[in-house]
């Protein structure tokens, strides 16, 4: 069986879709970036079916997401990903987004950890062929996810406690719900007046239903660092580097 390096699809991206200034969201990236690397896990043989019959599963653990420009209402754009590196625990994948001209507009960097669905511990992919993890030539130009430093004692604090719609069916709390969580600190004027250039997040450790978290935001600058902590704990780091929208 010939395993592709790179796997592509290609979205119209709807008004439903859209966000208030009429583009493409970076929750629905991050979603898309999940589909994507869901769908070619599958064609390899190393997707949920294949990995669950050994009770192992996997987990999105770091995210960048660069673009340079995001996809407007009813505009068609497609997704490529490919394997860059693996190993016995964790495989590194990689995204370009293109326009319906071929453009690039966007790059995503991303980690995936295998872990056992039981124990939520770290699992082995020893047992998978190595063919299943063929490596793309593609090279990604941005940078990988940073180590978060230390948010200082001045910043910004608000509380939330996570409800149904933020679970999925591993039944704790979905990707994106995070970054939902994160985004919404924001007012509407700030997401007219600012795009986001680069966001980084990383996963420490799952939340679930009725947990309270404190979500700690510092800005300086162009750059805000933020994080959402439980019981003195930090489960999920992000940055996120804005510009200004000039395309109002």
């Amino acid at each position: 069986m010939k395993r592709e390096p790179e796997y592509s699809h290609t979205f119209f991206l709807t008004a439903g879709e859209s966000n208030a200034c009429g583009r493409m969201p970076i929750t629905l990236i991050a979603q898309r970036v999940i589909e994507v690397a869901t769908e070619h896990a599958n064609d390899l043989g190393i997707g949920y079916d294949a990995l669950i019959q050994k009770n192992i599963g996997w987990v999105l653990s770091r995210l960048a997401i660069e673009m340079v420009r995001y996809p407007i209402i009813n505009e068609t754009y497609t997704l490529t990903t490919w394997i860059e590196t693996y190993n016995k625990h964790f495989s590194e994948r990689n995204f370009v987004m293109t326009d319906g001209n071929g453009e690039v507009i966007g790059h995503m960097r991303s980690m995936w950890v295998a872990i056992n669905m039981q124990s939520r511990t770290v699992a082995d992919l020893t047992e998978f062929e190595r063919d299943a993890f063929p490596i793309g030539e593609q090279e990604c130009p941005i940078c990988k996810v940073g180590r978060l430093q230390k948010l200082p004692d001045c910043s910004s604090e608000e509380y939330y406690t996570f409800r149904y719609c933020d679970i999925d069916f591993n039944r704790h709390v979905n990707t994106v719900r995070y970054l939902d969580l994160i985004l919404n600190h924001w007012s509407l004027d700030h997401f007219d007046n600012n795009l986001i250039a680069r966001l980084e997040i990383c996963f420490h450790h799952e939340c679930y239903f009725g947990e309270k978290v404190k979500l700690r935001i510092h800005t300086c600058d162009r750059r805000s660092q933020c994080e959402i902590v439980r019981d003195g704990t930090r489960t999920v780091g992000a940055c996120i580097t804005w510009r200004p929208n000039r395309q109002m």
